[in-house]
């Protein structure tokens, strides 16, 4: 069982429909197959060490490689694709990292500022990444959110159902 990642994308002043054609597909509101389909010469099913040595790698390979995590996105719901105000917001979960691959491959498509939060279930932190556009230097930071800041409890509560670390110990 994966580390559970919990993402919140802010895609600044883009518009829903030209986000949604990149972000969404058939099989869910946010599917990074859209934007990043996965190389068909890849073993697409279960992985023993029988496909391991006889194809040039699994789509377990190909999915980190590619998206940065192992799996698509998933714990998806309506609210997964909202508009606030001139940004889209994404909210979903991914297996044992954030999916920087899909992000930067956003990024670049939309041309648009982004800001990422995320938190790995393993750890309090929470940690927001900004990707600035810019044709000629595009630049990417990334800091820790200060404990008990509003987007650290924001972010706890999208993982915990609880704002904070002694809210998720007194249930326990």
């Amino acid at each position: 069982m994966p580390n559970h990642v919990v993402n919140e994308i802010r895609l600044h002043h883009t518009e829903a429909e030209k986000a949604r054609s990149v972000v969404s597909g058939e099989r869910g509101v946010i599917d990074f197959r859209t934007l990043l389909p996965l190389p068909k010469n890849y073993w697409p099913g279960s992985v023993s060490s029988q496909e391991q040595a006889a194809f040039p790698g699994t789509h377990l390979d190909a999915a980190r490689e590619t998206w940065g995590t192992k799996w698509n996105a998933y714990a998806l719901s309506d609210a997964s694709f909202r508009v606030d105000g001139d940004d889209v917001v994404l909210t979903f979960e991914t297996a044992w990292a954030p999916p920087r691959g899909w992000v930067v491959a956003v990024f670049s498509t939309l041309e648009c500022d982004i800001t990422h939060y995320w938190q790995d279930e393993g750890s309090e932190a929470v940690l927001l990444e900004k990707y600035t556009f810019s044709d000629s230097d595009p630049r990417w930071r990334s800091e820790e959110v200060e404990h008990g800041s509003p987007d650290h409890r924001r972010l706890f509560k999208l993982q915990w159902g609880v704002e904070t670390p002694a809210e998720l110990e007194a249930e326990a």
